[in-house]
């Protein structure tokens, strides 16, 4: 029944049974034949097809959750035998949030790759919940995210804090508060990214009322800003290279007291750090300790 969960999960998750082939490396005659058995099997229509793919039905809304459960356990037990045995392969599997992945990782990984030569590196980026789920889901050792959560079968382990700053074009009026926005137009990145939402709830609780403007990446935002089209609210981390340039200036929010993001790194609960996990863990967290 493995391989009919996987070929589930697949089209689930890609909305697309030619992409859910692509990706198991079968045909889609095969996907499409293993998707109908599944169905067979449990007496229940999965998926339907749309003009733009496939989409789950209620039941399969109900069966997803524990196709995946059960393939993280198939995964649990390979990964354990394994280790157990010694033929796990020495290799480091990050994922990783999008700021995170630009403006944390890359001095690290650099480091780690120079100590440790023959371990193999592989970045996953992503949003944060695609992040945790890589890990999750056996697809990545460790996960670093600075949203603040808590997520069944693993454990997070505090690294180090990264404040976040207003930021502007230095030759503008200084920013330092909050209320400062009321009425400007402030860059932000879209709904999906986590600092989105801390910086919205942070904006309705002291009141101010301000124009958001969207955009794709914090790159685009940064070069926004120093065209002087608007400001914005990034992680220290971020903006370091440009204030010090003095390409942009940023300052400490006075009357936003939570206004800094703890970087994490998520593992899971089960088991005992891999030693390469545990060896970047630790280079993380002497790296930004001695910033």
């Amino acid at each position: 029944m493995l391989h009919l969960l996987e070929a589930f999960c697949a089209a689930a998750e890609t909305g697309s049974l030619s992409k859910a082939a692509e990706a198991l490396h079968l045909s889609q005659p095969a996907i499409t034949r293993q998707i109908r058995a599944l169905e067979a099997q449990l007496g229940a229509v999965l998926l339907t097809r749309t003009p733009r793919g496939v989409e789950l039905t209620p039941a399969g809304q109900a069966v997803l959750p524990h196709a995946r459960a059960a393939l993280a356990a198939v995964a649990a037990c390979r990964h354990a035998a394994a280790e157990a045995s010694g033929r796990g392969p020495a290799r480091l599997r990050i994922a990783a949030g999008t700021m995170i992945t630009l403006y944390t990782l890359p001095p690290v990984i650099a480091a780690f790759r120079e100590a440790y030569p023959s371990i193999p590196v592989e970045l996953l980026p992503g949003h944060h919940r695609d992040a945790l789920e890589q890990v999750i889901e056996y697809k990545a050792d460790v996960a670093f995210i600075a949203t603040n959560v808590s997520v069944p079968g693993t454990k997070a382990i505090r690294l180090f804090s990264d404040p976040l700053l207003l930021v502007s074009h230095p030759e503008s009026e200084p920013l330092e508060r909050l209320a400062d926005l009321r009425d400007r137009t402030l860059l932000v990145l879209e709904p999906r990214a986590g600092m989105r939402h801390e910086v919205e709830r942070a904006l309705a609780e002291h009141g101010v009322s301000c124009r958001l403007v969207e955009h794709p990446t914090v790159e685009t935002i940064k070069t926004a800003v120093m065209l002087q089209m608007g400001v914005t609210i990034l992680p220290a981390s971020a903006v370091r290279e440009e204030v010090r340039a003095g390409r942009l200036a940023a300052r400490p929010i006075a009357d936003w007291p939570g206004s800094v993001r703890t970087i994490q790194a998520f593992v899971r609960a089960e088991g005992t750090l891999p030693e390469p996990v545990r060896a970047f863990i630790h280079m993380v967290k002497r790296h930004y300790r001695e910033q």
